[in-house]
């Protein structure tokens, strides 16, 4: 299993807000900024379901499971799982989806997980 994680970083936002955002979600995962033309996103990678267990804790915590279960769902595309999450409550220790375009002023953190058994990962992630 691959994980990646990514966030771009606004000129209105702190690289280190944005990078504690991600680590709140992903604590163990190894972070870069990248620079893509004028813009700084923060990168990370990993490989192992373990990098995946503090989000399935906060999903069981907030007791959105069956909500996350349904999103994962709609997630899947070729073999992977591609779905975002809000940054600015990853900030705060909290795990809300979104969509890539929302709401929010602030672009979301962009999760893509491969995995020879998506479906397994989605039922390990919401049980």
């Amino acid at each position: 299993m691959k994980i990646k994680i990514e966030a771009e970083v606004y000129p209105t936002e702190s690289r280190e807000k944005v990078m504690q955002a991600v680590k709140n979600l992903f604590p163990g995962i190894d972070l870069r900024v990248q620079v893509q033309g004028n813009t700084e996103v923060v990168v990370g990678e990993g490989a192992g379901i373990e990098f995946l267990e503090n989000l399935r804790n906060m999903l069981r915590s907030r007791k959105i499971r069956a909500a996350a279960r349904s999103i994962l769902r709609q997630s899947k595309l070729n073999g992977k799982l591609v779905f975002y999450m809000n940054k600015q409550a990853a900030y705060v220790k909290q795990a809300s989806f979104t969509e890539p375009f929302s709401e929010s002023p602030l672009p979301p953190i962009r999760v893509e997980i491969e995995s020879d058994d998506v479906d397994k990962v989605i039922e390990w992630l919401t049980e």
